[in-house]
């Protein structure tokens, strides 16, 4: 039987009836599409099949009628219901034997939680014959690589490979990069290099015409729109033979767009706002604190998000009512009477009594009306004020936001951010 040298397509089948069912957010298939895409290996299809025998093995046999690679999640555990791996090697004609080895790391992760191990887990050890085993350095169940044949009337010797991989993503990244990784990178004809530009303030069809010329003409790299909440982002990569070295045909499209763009390229690469604006803080040397109205605590909480948030993170004052605008952080009653909390002189004073509060080098705040209900004729829901104060002084932004209520609220966190990088930038 002849293998095939390089792998030409893939397909992700994700296993649990928890992800059918929307329980359980389904964040392999977008992790390891992007480790396909890097690897040169085009994916097809994302596919999810519940815990049930007859339907997870007529899906195996589906996809390896159009697939080289079939990379599976979920389904290892030690349950009743976890059938991924008996299915797929009855599937593959493969029986299944006991591994010493995969049942000794069990045995020693126990230990580690100093905890005794069931004996339902040494059916986790019980794997594919001649299959190449994966180690779990973070969890029980092992993973496994394996083929099966798939011959058709042009390749009557067609064989296709299975990875089986744990579905707790902690375990699937950790066992996709050590382990499964260093196999596909010998097995993919080319390596693709990508890069991204994340754009904010300007809308995904805006951002696409400014560049259709070059959206039109592309062949090698290919350059991809994408949009999500409250910004847009370009995807360009180019391909290149394995062991070939060829021009960075990238960057002079990066420089293209970065001249018609200007400063609505907040990234080249793949940090977040969250993580931009920090790291402008830290190379500056600037501490920073928030006063939040209608964002209700979510700016800071999605500051913390950023490991070693607390070295220009101070605290933050969330102002929901306005005697706590007036009474912590000093904004004026009369004000507040005769022009309300959502205004720009409020969020101007929540800002400014922030930074004096706080003693931070610079602060942010929001007011606004994220909705349903709060709208006047003349304050529309959508309507938010974002304030940055520092030694320079303080500005003041006025922005309309559609949507319902959390979009609204999400997309004022990314303003905030903004607010920094503009500043700082």
């Amino acid at each position: 039987m002849s293998e095939k040298k390089y792998i030409e397509s893939a397909e992700i089948i994700c296993v649990g009836t928890e992800l059918l069912m929307g329980h359980t957010l389904n964040t392999n298939s977008q992790f390891l599409a992007k480790e396909l895409v890097s690897l040169g290996i085009p994916s097809y299809r994302q596919i999810v099949v519940g815990d049930n025998d007859e339907r997870l093995a007529k899906q195996i046999q589906e996809s390896a009628m159009r697939a080289d690679l079939i990379i599976l999640t979920g389904g290892l555990g030690p349950t009743t219901d976890d059938i991924t791996m008996s299915v797929a090697a009855k599937v593959a004609g493969k029986e299944l034997v006991f591994d010493e080895e995969s049942y000794k790391n069990m045995s020693a992760y126990f230990r580690r939680l100093c905890r005794n191990m069931p004996k339902s887990n040494k059916k986790q050890a019980m794997l594919p014959e001649n299959a190449t085993i994966f180690a779990n350095h973070n969890g029980t169940a092992p993973g496994a690589m394996f083929t099966t044949s798939a011959p058709t009337d042009e390749d009557p010797d067609r064989i296709v490979h299975l990875i089986l991989l744990p579905g707790p993503p902690s375990e699937t990244t950790l066992m996709f990069n050590s382990e499964v990784r260093p196999v596909l990178e010998n097995m993919s004809e080319y390596t693709f290099t990508t890069k991204y530009v994340h754009l904010f303030e300007i809308g995904e069809s805006e951002a696409a015409e400014r560049i259709g010329d070059l959206i039109d003409n592309q062949t090698n790299p290919t350059i991809a729109p994408y949009a999500a909440e409250g910004e847009c982002m370009f995807r360009i990569t180019q391909r290149t033979l394995q062991g070939e070295k060829e021009e960075d045909l990238i960057s002079p499209i990066i420089a293209t767009m970065q001249e018609r763009f200007g400063q609505n390229i907040y990234e080249i690469g793949t940090r977040s706002m969250k993580q931009v604006a920090f790291d402008l803080l830290l190379k500056n040397g600037k501490t920073v604190s928030f006063a939040e109205s209608c964002t209700a605590g979510m700016v800071s909480s999605e500051f913390v998000d950023v490991p070693g948030a607390s070295q220009v993170f101070m605290g933050a004052i969330v102002s929901y009512g306005n005697s706590i605008k007036t009474n912590v952080l000093g904004v004026s009653e009369d004000m507040l009477g005769s022009l309300g909390a959502v205004s720009r002189e409020c969020a101007q004073e929540m800002a400014e009594g922030a930074r004096k509060l706080l003693k931070t080098d610079i602060a942010i705040s929001i007011t606004g009306i994220a909705g349903p209900t709060g709208e006047t004729e003349k304050k529309p829901v959508g309507l938010v004020y974002l304030a940055i104060a520092d030694e320079n002084g303080t500005e003041v932004k006025e922005i309309h936001l559609s949507g319902n209520r959390m979009r609204i609220r999400r997309v004022a966190v990314l303003h905030a951010f903004n607010l920094i990088r503009k500043r700082l930038s």
